[in-house]
């Protein structure tokens, strides 16, 4: 009997440890890898300490929440154009991470190769419609579906100094009259991006062409800026400008600020009352000019006719690559409470800066809402994008050469314009 009572004790305890081994071996089996390509902006790398450390907190906060996934970070190149190719081909090749950070203007060109994210919407009780209406085009697909998940935005102004100029100017015209009267009290006239950069297009350029209905592209991405309606269109812009130029409202140095933030020594001098620039340079304003920083206000970019309006947002999207349900669940997760959710997205915001792209953020309760938020967010109603062409950089990057060229008087705006369209059709 005690032998029998041996033998059961013994196979119990074999049971126990098979059991125990293969619940070990179940355990192993449903943990995963998650990989997630991002920015170091968006990473634990970023330069700005507070926004480090906010990062690393949520993602430690996600670890803890699910132990079964092993969170594996591939930081993009700091070049846009070249991390969003590589992101491209990897996905062309099936190499895609899990999930990945896609510049906005980008983001139509891998919707192909992303999962729709409308039932985890609806899990997370997130409505596509709190979304501003240019994130709405940017993430929905032609088959009604969404694929991702916006972040933060920008948007492009008109600052001015309330002290120097009562009134904003309106149309171009205006602005190179304000621009003339201002410089008699011995301010610098108009000044804004025009050299070769990114900012030149979306700020100075884009928005006066916009405004006038223009359109860079096709249906099909082909350019169409230099031909037709549209030829006639840029012409007016690269005129305006001109007319500028040769007026004395604009001085030519502005051919060498290639972005928005190329502007700032010139504006820390004190003699600046009027440029075109980008909402985040809000806080450069009020940190460089202190309490004379209180007189400055915003408003709508100047364009060519009264009455009409164009401003530019950008921003950065995340999209799900993984096919694996446990893997999209863990992704959103993850994006969401770092960046785009409720709580997610007003934190960030007050760490980061820039503007919420869910309007309901902008009534948060513990949203640390700075300067001209709900001006900045009515333009943000009506902005425009980048469109998402295979041949979008090569015009931008010509157009930026034409502007420059008009400015410091090496081309008129005839031949920029006309030099611009041959080389973006070159080998079409």
């Amino acid at each position: 009997m005690k032998k029998l009572a041996k033998t059961i004790t013994a196979l119990s305890g074999s049971a126990i440890l098979l059991g125990a081994c293969g619940n070990a071996e179940q355990a192993e089996e449903e943990s995963f890898e998650l990989n997630w390509s991002t920015t170091p902006s968006y990473s634990t790398q970023n330069p700005t300490e507070s926004q480090a450390n906010y990062i690393a907190d949520k993602v430690s906060e996600f670890e803890e929440d699910y132990p079964q996934v092993e969170l594996n970070t591939d930081l993009q190149s700091t070049d846009i154009d070249e991390s969003m190719t590589r992101l491209l081909e990897q996905a062309n090749t099936d190499r895609a991470p899990d999930v990945a950070a896609i510049d906005g203007y980008f983001f139509p060109r891998f919707m192909d190769y992303l999962q729709p994210l409308d039932d985890l919407f609806d899990e997370y009780e997130i409505d596509i419609d709190d979304y501003l209406p240019f994130v709405q085009d940017v993430l929905t697909g032609d088959d009604g579906q969404i694929y991702g998940l916006y972040m933060n935005t920008d948007t492009r102004v008109l600052f001015y100094d309330t002290d120097v100029v009562e009134e904003p100017p309106t149309t171009w015209d205006e602005a190179i009259a304000t621009s003339l009267e201002i410089q008699e009290e011995g301010y610098n006239g108009l000044i804004f991006p025009g050299g070769r950069g990114e900012g030149t297009a979306v700020t100075t350029l884009w928005p006066l062409f916009w405004a006038q209905e223009g359109e860079l592209v096709d249906e099909d991405g082909n350019p169409t800026f230099g031909e037709g309606d549209n030829y006639d269109k840029m012409l007016n812009v690269l005129q305006a400008v001109n007319e500028a130029v040769e007026s004395g409202a604009t001085p030519q140095r502005v051919s060498s600020y290639g972005g928005e933030n190329d502007l700032n020594e010139e504006i820390a001098g004190g003699d600046t009352a009027m440029f075109l620039g980008g909402n985040w340079q809000v806080s450069f304003l009020r940190e460089t000019l202190g309490d004379d920083f209180d007189s400055w206000a915003v408003a709508p970019l100047p364009q060519l006719e009264e009455g009409q309006f164009a401003t530019s947002a950008g921003g950065w999207a995340w999209g799900i690559f993984a096919e694996e349900e446990e893997k999209q669940e863990a992704a959103f997760d993850l994006i969401n409470r770092l960046f785009v959710g409720e709580e997610g997205m007003t934190e960030w915001t007050n760490v980061h800066g820039g503007l919420p792209s869910r309007t309901s953020i902008y009534e948060a309760e513990d949203l640390e809402a700075g300067e001209f938020s709900d001006t900045f967010r009515e333009y943000l109603e009506d902005a425009n994008v980048r469109p998402a062409s295979q041949h979008y950089n090569e015009i931008s990057n010509q157009m930026q050469i034409a502007v420059s060229e008009v400015i410091s008087g090496g081309k008129s705006p005839e031949e920029a314009l006309d030099d611009a369209w041959a080389v973006v059709n070159e080998g079409e």
